[in-house]
Parts: structure tokens; sequence; C-alpha cells
């Protein structure tokens, strides 16, 4: 998009400098934002903002995503875990998905922490915030096996490291290969990227905001708000694309549609 290449080279006035990759992806953020209004109002029929391959570095926080439903069943299935490692592997991203965690949180989890029999978990989260999260049962399946003997041990970490367990980085970094091994290595997915389809997941799935943000264990629901979005505009897409009266209205109008499109956009103010 030429907006974004001329904001990635604009020089700043004040500092002489190119603009800073948050100047960048806040301005460019607010763009995208318009076009997502514009879609799921039905001005225009498509987003041309969507699935755009910005390269924003992954520091900024809204050029992450969600990976889909397909997608983590394919990282997830692929995880060879005939192996220790791979067995680690499944049995922590596997519990991240599960339960909307953040890496530095699965990281630090000890064998205490866990309600095997109930499926439940102790998550000592951000700022000293601790939840109770439940457990899938394929995540706790699997960390019973890995675990092992281990499991005896109250004090044990779940996913231990030269350090006492892994670190966040270290989890980051685990995941960035097996994306790579299986062809999901994409600059706007992340580690974080699975705690973002736990919570898209579950309000697809009809969860409450409230629900998700008990899980996710944000201290605002402001927080949480911003999943919604994201489904609302999956959503209008879902209806733009399949629903009978949506696509007989397309293509009765025409081009007649797309001139008045057209003049619209180009009119000051919108409509």
């Amino acid at each position: 998009m030429r907006y974004h290449t001329a904001l990635c080279a604009q020089v700043s006035k004040r500092s002489g400098e190119v603009l800073k990759p948050s100047t960048i992806n806040h301005r460019f953020y607010a763009v995208a934002l318009m076009y997502s209004c514009l879609y799921r109002s039905g001005v225009i029929s498509a987003n041309p903002a969507r699935d755009l391959d910005l390269k924003i570095p992954l520091s900024a926080t809204w050029a992450r995503r969600a990976l889909t439903r397909e997608e983590i069943g394919t990282f997830l299935e692929s995880i060879d875990t005939s192996t220790k490692t791979g067995l680690r592997d499944k049995s922590l991203f596997e519990l991240i998905y599960s339960s909307g965690l953040r890496a530095g949180e699965a990281a630090t989890l000890r064998v205490k922490d866990l309600d095997f029999e109930r499926r439940l978990m102790i998550v000592r989260g951000k700022f000293d915030r601790d939840r109770m999260v439940p457990v899938s049962e394929v995540a706790r399946d699997f960390l019973v096996l890995y675990l092992g003997e281990r499991i005896g041990d109250p004090e044990a970490f779940l996913f231990p490291g030269l350090s006492g367990h892994l670190s966040r980085g270290q989890v980051s970094d685990r995941f960035r290969e097996l994306a790579r091994r299986f062809d999901l290595d994409k600059p706007e997915l992340t580690t974080h990227s699975i705690r973002h389809s736990t919570a898209t997941h579950l309000l697809e799935n009809g969860a409450s905001i409230r629900h998700v943000q008990e899980l996710l264990g944000h201290k605002s629901i402001e927080s949480t708000v911003r999943y919604t979005h994201l489904l609302t505009e999956s959503l209008a897409r879902i209806h733009h694309d399949h629903h009978p009266r949506e696509r007989e209205l397309y293509e009765s109008l025409g081009e007649e549609y797309e001139r008045r499109l057209a003049a619209l956009a180009r009119k000051p103010g919108g409509r």
C-alpha cells in the first residue's frame, strides 16, 4: 500500500529522522480501522487493508494476529511427540492454547499449580494478579505423559531449563523454530498469537467477554473488547460473502454500484 510505503520513508520535521515504528503503527492503524468500519457498515464491499503483509516490527502489538483454527490445528498436530523434546513442546503449546497463557506464565508453572483431576490451574499473572483457569483434557493428558514421575514432586517446574525453568525467550524461540518447520513462519505470528487465538476462538464459539477476560487475566475489560473487533469484522466478511441476499444485491447493482462507491470514496466527508 502506497500510504504505508510513504510513512516508512517519511522524515520527522522535529527530529530530522525517519518516523519511529510506533508512530508508523499508530498512523497506519487509524487508516486500517477506518477501512474496517466502512466495510462493517456496508459502505465498501471489501476491506483493502485486510491481510496486508506490512513487514511491521513484531514489537507492534497491533501487527500480531491470532492463528486461524486451521493454523493452530496444523501447528499442534504436526509436533512430533515421539521424542522427549517433542513431547515437551506438545504439552507446552497445548497448555498455552488451552488456557490462553502468556509465554512467561507457562514457563514458570510448577506441578503444585495444577489440579490434574479437576483440570484447574493457578496462574501467576502479571503484576501479581493470580487467577484460576481451566485446562483442556488434551493438555492435561499430554502433561501427565510428559511429566512421568516428576508429577509427584509439587515443587518441580513443568518445563525445566538451565536456570530452573524455560525462559520466555526460549519458549518464543521454540515457537518460531516449529513455525518455520510447519510453513507457518509469518512475521505477524508469534507465541503471543496462540493466546490471541484462545480468546478469538472462544468468542467465536459464544463465550462471553467477561469469561474471556477472567481467563486471560486482563485487569480492564477494554483489553478484552479488542478481540470483538476482530470477531465482528470476520462475521461481517462471512455475511457479505455468503448471505444470498448480499450476493444478489451486489450482482444486481453491478457496475453502477461500483461507480457510486468510487464516487463516494472521492467525496470529502464520506457519506
